[in-house]
């Protein structure tokens, strides 16, 4: 089956527009991710764009796309913050079974076969809550015109729709329906423009249309995940410290793109498997401003270069300060897969405690407490408040040690007439609290 993605600026031709992200980088990073890992798994993965889209993505940036089209270019008569209005009409020129993947989507294997087969596809299903109500609530009472498939949603007698952060299949009759009724949606409502929220209205214009219609036409859709997320309660997705032995979809949605700790994440993983691309992005961005242009960007036989060098300063026991904190950070990725497998294979093995962080006090509610602060590249430090078994564990990691020598010196602190089910409980915290401290990049682990 053909993947495809599309890009429209909204006529915003300027590479420091964030579209939604915590910072702009993050928005052209996450482009590059979820090209490369698309064309890992798939032969056919096209792009279409708008002139913009094309510049950046495929001039600059030279994404591996199979195909481009610059088709977009027409919907600049349509106010930037509709987003949606794009991915509809990529759907609409549609010829072939096809699943359109988000931009801000990142997989790590194939999608299921039983999915790919299906006449109809979405990522799962949302319950509307409050949250999704409220946002049409603003906008209902201003609207031109109501399609007859939402007047069940209006009257609140149905509150579920679909998640469209992948969306397609092979009922192209369906989905070209669907795409005609949504813009006749936006189409006949554009007067209004104005008075509403537009980046709202794309939820009930995409994600509630599609749905309802289903239901109307009694069309089965197939979903990625069975589970249903309410509208603002999604977990997991942004977890890239759980791909791929836990996860191997994550998706930025929402509040997600907005979270600079996940954005991070996103970055430093994309620097390591993907530096050539990553630097021609920082190039980018240094060119547009008008930056002198670094002699530090990163290649492929430049980070290997650098993990090694990492490894050998893990193995002394002695960090040099000079890039410390980048070489942390390309060690750090894959870190909870290894440990994963530690624990799977009950394999004994070393952890280190890495520089770059202190624990200092401060009052709260009259009390000390205890907190991390952990240095980051380019940002503020981090912080994370501990509590007094993060105390006892730190300091018994001063120098290198063993796992199995770890949990013996913690089991220590267990009175005498504590039983198994104690010990059981504290080596239960104590692993999930190393876990916890690969993610805070304050240990390094290795056999």
């Amino acid at each position: 089956m053909k993947i495809i993605q599309s890009f429209w600026s909204g006529n915003q031709k300027d590479i420091n527009n964030g579209y939604g992200w915590f910072e702009p980088k993050y928005n052209w990073t996450s482009w590059i991710l979820s090209c490369h890992q698309l064309v890992k798994h798939y032969e056919q993965v096209e792009l279409y764009t708008d002139d913009f889209g094309f510049e950046i993505l495929i001039n600059k940036l030279q994404l591996p796309y199979t195909k481009v089209h610059v088709v977009l270019n027409e919907l600049d008569v349509y106010p930037k913050d509709l987003w949606a209005i794009a991915k509809i009409k990529v759907y609409s020129l549609q010829n072939e079974p096809f699943i359109h993947v988000d931009g801000d989507v990142f997989i790590w294997d194939k999608f299921p076969d039983d999915l790919i087969n299906a006449n109809l596809i979405t990522q799962n299903l949302e319950q509307t809550t409050d949250y999704y109500r409220s946002m049409w609530g603003q906008i209902s009472p201003k609207l031109k015109y109501l399609p007859e498939e939402l007047v069940p949603f209006h009257n609140a007698k149905t509150n579920l729709c679909a998640n469209m952060g992948i969306i397609g299949g092979n009922d192209l009759i369906f989905i070209k329906e669907f795409a005609k009724k949504a813009f006749e949606f936006v189409n006949k409502n554009v007067s209004i423009a104005n008075e509403i929220n537009l980046f709202n209205f794309n939820i009930f214009f995409e994600q509630v249309l599609f749905f309802e219609l289903s239901v109307l036409e009694c069309k089965k859709v197939s979903f990625l995940f069975d589970e249903i997320w309410d509208d603002n309660l999604y977990v997991g997705f942004g977890e890239f410290h759980d791909i791929p032995h836990k996860r191997n979809y994550l998706h930025l949605l929402g509040d997600f793109k907005r979270n600079s700790n996940i954005c991070k994440s996103m970055e430093i993983y994309t620097m390591k498997h993907y530096p050539d691309y990553y630097s021609k992005l920082l190039k980018m961005f240094d060119t547009e401003n008008n930056h002198n242009v670094r002699g530090d960007y990163l290649s492929s036989t430049h980070v290997n270069e650098l993990l090694v060098e990492f490894d050998n300063e893990i193995s002394r026991n002695d960090f040099a300060k000079e890039k410390f904190l980048l070489k942390r950070d390309l060690n750090n990725v894959g870190l909870t897969n290894l440990l994963d497998t530690f624990f799977r294979q009950n394999q004994n093995f070393w952890i280190t405690k890495l520089i770059g962080f202190q624990i200092s006090m401060s009052k709260k509610d009259e009390m000390d407490i205890a907190f991390l602060e952990i240095e980051e590249m380019n940002s503020l430090p981090r912080v994370y408040e501990i509590d007094e078994v993060d105390e006892i564990l730190i300091s018994e990691l001063i120098n290198p040690v063993e796992y199995f020598d770890l949990v013996k010196k913690m089991e220590s602190y267990l009175e005498e007439e504590d039983d198994q089910e104690s010990r059981t409980e504290l080596l239960e915290v104590m692993n999930n609290k190393i876990e916890n401290y690969i993610k805070l990049k304050i240990i390094s682990i290795y056999n």
